[in-house]
């Protein structure tokens, strides 16, 4: 998701060895769902192009279609990139969204290689002087909803440590400055132990645990939309996941913040991490070559919504505008009428 590969590469160079461990087996237990186990909105990278190419038509047609699934929100990535666009500027597309019911997540935006450079200043100045130009033309317009910062991680230490200690602090101010309204960030979770995909430094969940209650109580983050996918494999189980979502959500309890769910509908097929490692080498997956990404299947995406439904107060996605529209490809489509269906009976 969208720097996450390159900055998993990166972070291995200033994490520390990664230690051996065995994640508890944890019997599920049985919890009342928080909510309703849907996708209520999808994550979408904002396009100058695309803007141009649709128009107000093209995206009118585009909320409808997610309207038929049940979708009532629009995560949007990169949206200073279209704030004063001559075909349909944000305002425009917000008054949109507003007129669907739809409501609006927006971006900081963020330098590519901020996770590289790890340069503060700079990388302050770019946010700072994006934010401070979004809350001039949308702040209290009826469909912004939330603030999102972009800057995606699951454990820091040493130095990555020390600069988001100081950087989400600061644009959450920032956000809430030029407009006051909730700051969202969307952590992962690794969970490959023994260094296939790189050298990263791997945390057990109770790790996890105290270093994001740590970090939400230092930042203020309001919501903290989990994704739950781990290294987006499809030999990913819920298994796994749970002690994540369960960490997660108590780190956020004990906060006072709201945990989402980020149930995403896209995966990479393969059959196990032994597989992988068999076919593409001790390699991340960003470099492996031939890697086939999937909607993931309806039966699979139930039991997934399920999970991410006992911790979360709503769940949201990403993958839908890359591999989901019914008009990318007839895998696509006959996922997007499966999912209908599926939404429809709840």
């Amino acid at each position: 998701m969208l720097k996450r590969r390159e900055f998993l590469q990166a972070a291995a160079g200033l994490a520390l060895t990664g230690r051996a461990g065995v994640l508890a087996a944890e019997q599920p237990t049985k919890r009342v769902p928080q909510c309703l186990p849907a996708v209520s909105g999808t994550l979408w990278w904002a396009s100058a192009q695309q803007n141009k190419e649709w128009g107000a038509a093209g995206w009118e047609q585009e909320l409808k279609e997610q309207q038929r699934l049940g979708f009532d929100l629009l995560w949007f990535v990169n949206a200073p990139s279209i704030l004063d666009h001559p075909v349909l500027n944000l305002r425009a597309l917000l008054d949109l969204c507003n007129k669907r019911k739809f409501k609006v997540i927006l971006d900081t935006s963020f330098n590519g290689h901020w996770y590289k450079t790890l340069d503060l200043k700079d990388e302050l100045e770019l946010c700072h002087g994006n934010i401070r130009a979004l809350g001039d033309q949308v702040a209290g317009h009826p469909a912004f909803l939330a603030w999102y910062i972009p800057h995606e991680i699951y454990m820091c230490w040493g130095k990555m440590e020390t600069y988001i200690n100081d950087l989400y602090p600061a644009l959450l101010n920032a956000c809430k400055a030029a407009a006051n309204l909730p700051v969202t960030v969307s952590p992962f979770f690794i969970l490959d132990r023994t260094g296939v995909f790189g050298n990263f430094q791997f945390n057990e969940p109770d790790e996890y645990r105290d270093f994001w209650a740590k970090l939400i109580r230092r930042s203020g983050l309001d919501i903290v939309m989990l994704q739950d996918s781990g290294e987006h494999f499809s030999y990913v189980t819920d298994q796994q996941r749970r002690p994540f979502f369960k960490a997660m959500s108590e780190a956020c309890r004990e906060t006072g913040s709201r945990l989402w769910g980020n149930v995403e509908v896209a995966e990479m097929e393969c059959e196990s991490i032994e597989h992988y490692e068999q076919r593409y080498g001790r390699v991340h997956h960003s470099a492996a070559k031939g890697i086939t990404w999937r909607p993931v299947p309806l039966p699979r995406l139930k039991t997934k919504l399920t999970l991410a439904a006992e911790f979360s107060r709503r769940i949201v996605s990403w993958g839908y505008q890359e591999f989901c529209r019914p008009t990318l490809s007839f895998k696509a489509k006959a996922w997007h009428e499966a999912y209908q269906a599926y939404r429809k009976s709840l």
